[in-house]
């Protein structure tokens, strides 16, 4: 279990169950109090009200306490690798990061380095202003090119991912578990970030962030690679990344949904449930209430308006970019229209549904995520 002091309360998460805030006027106090093993009674005792009465309870099944833990009950311990209906998690992802941490980052942070980022990014936006180069709508070779180009999206997936975790390692922490999972129904690589939430903030923003600035580098590169390459094949595959991944990017660093800018945003006001608050608020000044704050209203209704907004501009460049593509792969052999399915499914999935949550978020008003 790890922990962090925070303006709203005290923030408790296990890597299992994610991550609870508590608020009360002594949680800062609750760790303290934990050190003896006191009973429910004894630990509701002691904060003192205001207490629900089943917060021990909660804590229990949030797996944030263990029961009878000094009577020698065993604390049930994750397995070196665990499946599950989504996928499989294994340990190990700190050699990597360290290794990443030691060979990687001194050369990228220092000057020569940060000035051939940005000489990368100049190139890559000058690539993508120039747009599409002049090639067919999609080459002979359909299976061929998806295939590439799911490879590709996969590895920067990883990319971003292991930027995540050489952050971690960077500042002192140990990423504990990684994983191969299907989101929304696409193949995806992440790691478990919970041992950040004890980072100091800066820290924290750029753990947040760190994989965002490995996919604008990326990006950058397939842009250039699009302008440059003698093959229409890589070419054509090169583009299609780099378009789909740019609003991708930007879905990911816009602070509107529950992702790496959204959770940047919240790092940098100190403020670890921002987004359920912010849409709590605005569903009751909908309704004609009054909320808490009015600056959260505001957010939770731009976060709303730019995410529906967002997701809408994600599906129109997926279709223009890769429409063609997904229709030579329908006409083509089981193989193909396996591939243009899953092409197709997981991100028709991810925008529906994310849709339909901002939206029942707002009508159900969702409850407050504290104890």
């Amino acid at each position: 279990m790890t922990w962090r002091a925070s303006k709203r309360g005290l923030v408790l998460a296990s890597p299992s169950s994610g991550t609870v805030l508590f608020e009360h006027p002594r949680s800062a106090a609750l760790v303290d109090l934990l050190v003896d093993d006191p009973t429910p009674e004894e630990l509701r005792r002691k904060l003192g009200p205001p207490l629900q009465d089943d917060l021990v309870e909660m804590l229990v099944r949030a797996e944030i306490l263990t029961e009878d833990h000094a009577n020698g009950t065993a604390v049930r311990q994750p397995s070196s690798v665990h499946v599950t209906a989504s996928g499989i998690t294994f340990p190990g992802i700190a050699m990597p990061a360290r290794w990443l941490d030691s060979v990687a980052v001194p050369p990228l942070t220092s000057w020569t380095g940060r000035l051939t980022s940005a000489m990368l990014l100049a190139g890559g936006a000058v690539a993508l202003v120039a747009g599409r180069p002049s090639l067919p709508a999609y080459s002979g070779q359909p299976a061929l090119e998806a295939g590439l180009m799911l490879l590709i999206l996969l590895l920067m997936n990883v990319g971003h991912e292991l930027a995540h975790a050489t952050a971690l390692v960077h500042f002192g922490r140990k990423p504990t578990r990684a994983g191969f999972g299907f989101y929304w129904g696409a193949l995806s690589f992440y790691v478990d970030s919970t041992p950040a939430l004890t980072l100091a903030r800066r820290q924290r923003l750029i753990q947040a962030l760190a994989g965002l600035g490995v996919d604008a580098v990326a990006l950058a590169v397939c842009a250039i690679g699009a302008q440059l390459s003698p093959s229409p094949l890589l070419a054509s595959v090169l583009w299609r990344v780099a378009a789909l991944g740019l609003v991708g990017w930007l879905l990911n660093a816009a602070p509107i949904l529950d992702v790496d800018g959204h959770w940047a945003l919240a790092d940098w006001l100190d403020e670890p449930d921002l987004a359920p608050r912010a849409r709590r608020s605005c569903a009751v000044v909908l309704r004609g209430g009054r909320p808490e704050e009015r600056w959260l209203a505001a957010y939770g209704a731009c976060s709303l308006v730019a995410g529906v907004l967002m997701i809408a501009a994600a599906a129109y460049v997926f279709w223009t970019s890769t429409g063609p593509l997904v229709v030579a792969l329908f006409k083509g052999t089981p193989v193909e229209i396996a591939l243009g399915l899953y092409l197709v499914v997981p991100l028709a999935l991810g925008l529906v549904a994310s849709s339909l949550g901002m939206l029942i978020d707002l009508a159900v008003a969702p409850e407050r995520t504290r104890l």
